[in-house]
């Protein structure tokens, strides 16, 4: 990093617009019963409408939970919001539970896994086709990992005058969306770190893969697991588009056009993998069409540009319209030992690692660098805990210690730097905490995971299961504040209406209402 470009950023004006970023989180949970198995029970009516309540919600299974903060002032408030969301659905859940791990509870093959309904309008319909595409493309079981999402936003504020600082001739639209792909492209280089110091996923109930023949080692009866794994989640394991790749779909983050234009090449393209399925047929649609991707969201990536979310087209169109309005990272665990799934001292490191993006190096990807990049989380995933692990960096083979040392060094900079804008020792801390990690690696989760369930002789499933009801305890007793009760009541109500209303509107065809959302 070059250590002069921080030290005239630090003096400059815009530094002190750091502090005014926004932090957003989306946090998966599968329900469970008292069993540890997946609830077989629609979305609580008490939540209102899964398709349009912005708050709590369901992602590919009716089981599976989906909760969304606001856009929030600090990583602090975006945590205390998911946790009282949270403690708001355990009051409302009775017997049932919300798996503390990203890879799932005992599953009896895709039939056990309800897909999510969200009703009988157009925009409904489509969601439940799209993943109804997903479950015959991939399977279901896959698609009930799940995880937590980290979304950031500088403030206008800032680009306004980190523009200047640049001296970059562009307008502020286009000036955003180059400055996100840099962060973006750089996130990609670097998420692995993410499965190595946050990765808690280092084993899977054996139900996950009914059967199937996997290279993955036999923890105990009931437990897969890899000896230095950090997060089967991020591996091959885990929900991905290999066979995509294998087709030719590549997706360019090396410009704004370049992203869109990959994204609509492939949601047009046909797949004859996929015409073996079909579209319609028995009755009811089996997905979306027969295109390489169904829609751009199939595209499962680490790190999203995301477009402002009040543009009403889908995401490439967006893209174009708006620019890039926020950044998403999709590389985290559910974090068994924390309540919420992730804690402070991974929100502080993620922001850091974001800063650090944004100021590392505005390289491009090249193809090969773009080969490296998916190969070294993956290993990581599967091998990271290896102190002989090495990653491929331009390449050549480097020690993860070594590259890790360098990275941490260059956050510690980032950290000590927004200590002076913010005042937040946790900047400062977070950092420190990873760098005993890298001492005694011990303490990283994946570690903590293996070594917890090898001394108490116990499977992974009955790990979770003990996890489970300590976090229900600690939510029923957290005391959730009135106005905030009454926010998400009020929030169930419209979720309802809005519902009702899209039910009503019955002029437009489904055939003309997905024909529609595909136009340029």
């Amino acid at each position: 990093m070059n250590d002069k470009f921080l030290k005239n950023l630090s003096e400059n004006l815009c530094s002190s617009f750091l502090a005014n970023s926004k932090i957003g989180l989306e946090k998966e949970s599968l329900r469970v019963d008292k069993n540890g198995s997946i609830s077989l029970k629609m979305h609580p009516k008490i939540f209102g409408s899964s398709l349009t309540n912005k708050y709590i919600t369901t992602d590919y299974s009716e089981a599976l939970i989906e909760i969304v903060t606001p856009p929030c002032n600090s990583n602090i408030t975006a945590l205390k919001y998911l946790e009282n969301i949270i403690a708001y659905i355990y009051k409302n859940i009775d017997d049932e539970y919300l798996w503390p791990a990203s890879m799932p509870c005992i599953i009896a093959g895709d039939k056990s896994i309800p897909i999510a309904y969200y009703g009988t309008s157009n925009p409904a319909r489509m969601k439940t086709t799209y993943r109804r595409g997903l479950g015959n493309r991939y399977g279901r079981v896959m698609q009930v990992i799940s995880g937590i999402h980290y979304n950031y936003s500088f403030s206008d504020d800032f680009w306004s005058s980190y523009l200047k600082f640049k001296k970059s001739k562009l307008s502020l639209k286009d000036f955003k969306s180059e400055q996100y792909f840099i962060i973006s492209r750089n996130l990609l280089r670097n998420d692995w770190m993410i499965a190595y110091l946050f990765g808690c996923s280092p084993a899977v109930c054996k139900s996950y893969l009914s059967g199937k023949i996997t290279t993955l080692e036999s923890f105990d009866q009931y437990t897969y697991y890899e000896k230095y794994a950090t997060s089967l989640r991020m591996g091959d394991i885990g929900y991905q588009n290999n066979i995509e790749e294998d087709m030719g779909v590549h997706i360019d983050y090396n410009s704004l056009e370049k992203y869109t234009s990959s994204l609509d090449n492939a949601i047009k393209e046909p797949s004859r993998e996929y015409n073996k399925i079909g579209v319609y047929s028995d009755g009811y649609y089996k997905q979306i069409n027969e295109n390489i991707l169904q829609i751009e969201n199939e595209y499962y990536s680490t790190v999203r540009p995301k477009p402002n979310p009040a543009i009403k087209s889908r995401p490439s169109k967006a893209l174009k319209k708006g620019g890039v309005n926020y950044i998403e990272l999709r590389s985290i665990d559910n974090n068994i030992y924390s309540n919420t799934g992730i804690d402070l001292e991974q929100m502080y490191f993620i922001e850091l690692m974001i800063i650090f993006s944004l100021i590392k190096s505005d390289d491009e990807i090249s193809d090969k660098e773009y080969l490296e990049i998916k190969s070294n989380l993956t290993n990581v995933a599967h091998n990271g805990r290896n102190k002989k692990f090495h990653l491929k960096i331009s390449g050549k083979d480097i020690p993860i210690s070594e590259v890790l040392e360098n990275n941490l060094k260059d956050l510690k900079d980032i950290g000590n730097f927004m200590f002076k804008v913010t005042n937040d020792k946790k900047y400062k801390e977070c950092v420190e905490k990873q760098e005993m990690k890298i001492k005694d690696n011990s303490k990283i989760p994946s570690n903590i995971v293996i070594n917890s369930m090898t001394k108490d002789k116990i499977s992974f499933y009955e790990y979770c299961m003990k996890n489970i009801w300590k976090q229900k305890k600690y939510f029923n007793s957290i005391d959730i504040d009135k106005n905030f009760i009454k926010k998400l009541e009020l929030e169930k109500i419209k979720s309802l209406k809005e519902k009702r209303m899209l039910e009503e509107n019955t002029e437009e065809s489904y055939e003309e209402y997905i024909k529609k959302y595909f136009l340029d």
